[in-house]
């Protein structure tokens, strides 16, 4: 399955558990979880597979062997969809 933002909006981090994300479309403000922002973070202009998205976060991060990374991805990106900040392409 691809991913893809719906338009490219604003972060800010204060370096606390939480990032504030601005959606540009949408003029909604959000609080999402680090590792949401993080996920976020690596999209451009092109959709992603979740593949793609797994192959760039395992590279970038260290998770334990009992996590199970996709579902705690596929579950993020899920959350995103609802919020509407990301669509599936």
């Amino acid at each position: 399955m691809k991913w893809q933002f719906h338009s490219v909006g604003r972060f800010y981090d204060a370096n606390e558990s939480t990032v504030v994300y601005f959606d540009s479309r949408s003029g909604d403000t959000h609080l999402l979880s680090d590792f949401a922002a993080f996920v976020l973070q690596q999209f451009g202009a092109s959709p992603l597979t979740t593949e793609s998205i797994l192959q760039k976060l395992s590279l970038a991060i260290e998770f334990p062997e009992d996590e199970d990374l996709e579902q705690m991805v596929v579950g993020v990106l899920e959350e995103l969809v609802s919020l509407d900040i990301l669509k599936r392409a």
